[in-house]
Order: C-alpha cells, then structure tokens, then sequence
C-alpha cells in the first residue's frame, strides 16, 4: 500500500535529508548550515538547492520529513507522480528563489518552502481543477496542516516566513502554470 502512496524521489529526498543531519551531526567540527540560502548574496544562491538538506536540530528535521512525505502522497493521488516531480522541482528553486530575493539577513535552511509549496499547490489545484478529488486533497491537507496555512500570517524571527510564503506562493503559481484543460459536458460531433 505505501509503495502507492509514497514516491521514490520524495522518498529519497527526505532519507538525504537525514543523512546529511546525521553526517552533520557526528561530525563535530562541521556545520552545514553555512550552505543554506545566503539572502541577496551570490555565493547565498547555491543554497537554494542546498537549502532544502539542511535542518538545525532534531525537531525542525521530523517538522519538515512528516509533511514532506504526507503532502506529497496527497499530491501523487491527486495528479500523478509526473506532476509531482515538477512541484518538487519547481517547488525547491522558486521557494528558494523568493526566499533569497526577500528574505532578512541570516542563512536560510530547512525544506519547509517545499512543504508549503505542497500546500499552495493542494489549495489552488483544487481552485484551477475543481473536482471531488482535489477538493478532498485540498481539504484533508488543510485539516493536517491549517495551522501551517495560518502560520503564514505570524511573524516569528526564528522561522524563515520568506521561506513559508514564497514556498506557499510558488505551489499556487505550479499549480495555474498544470492547470487541466476544462472538457466540455457535450462533445462536439466535428
């Protein structure tokens, strides 16, 4: 069952994540995190890819491993495991592209501008494709992770909000640029 609910590339996302934390961990004189998104700084743009791999503790690693895996078997069941590939992509450089254009001093890391990609996507896919299964998508995402949604109006100076609201942002956006074609009720007899 969970061979259908899980994808191999979010898989593989979130067990890289882990083990860069736990290489970072037991290697006592490095810190990764100097590699996150260095915002409006050149040498900050390679972050926007390592970013996403990067987590300060233990907490903000299982914050962003849970959504990251439940989010993106709601988005494969909602539109495939094509259409998912491309939120992850896109998900990860406009997420981290905001993030670095508007972002406060500081380095960026973590890889919740992917999760609230996820979420922005789930929302506006069930606005730009109205139907019974990404309405319920949308619907579940927000009973799991409305309180995320909510964050995004909360300002905390520890938590990246550029990050939370360009991630949430580009999910919208991914999902006007897949938009479905509307089929008509009738079909033509030409």
């Amino acid at each position: 069952m969970l061979k259908y609910l899980l994808s191999v590339e979010m898989l593989l996302i979130v067990l890289l994540m882990w083990a860069v934390f736990i290489i970072d961990f037991l290697l006592p004189g490095i810190n990764l995190n100097y590699l996150g998104i260095q915002p409006r700084k050149i040498e900050g743009l390679m972050g926007i890819l390592f970013s996403p791999f990067l987590h300060v503790g233990l907490t903000h690693i299982v914050f962003n491993s849970i959504p990251l895996l439940v989010l993106s078997a709601l988005i494969r069941l909602s539109v495939g495991s094509s259409q998912l590939r491309t939120v992850i992509v896109l998900g990860i450089i406009a997420s981290g592209f905001g993030t670095w254009v508007f972002s406060s001093a500081g380095v960026v890391v973590g890889a919740s501008g992917l999760v609230y990609a996820f979420i922005g996507f789930l929302f506006a896919d069930a606005y730009f494709n109205p139907s019974l299964r990404s309405w319920l998508f949308a619907i579940i995402s927000f009973f799991l992770y409305g309180g995320a949604f909510l964050s995004l109006f909360v300002f905390n100076p520890v938590v990246s909000w550029a990050a939370h609201f360009w991630g949430f942002v580009a999910g919208a956006l991914i999902a006007s640029i897949l938009r479905r074609p509307k089929t008509s009720a009738r079909k033509s007899s030409w």
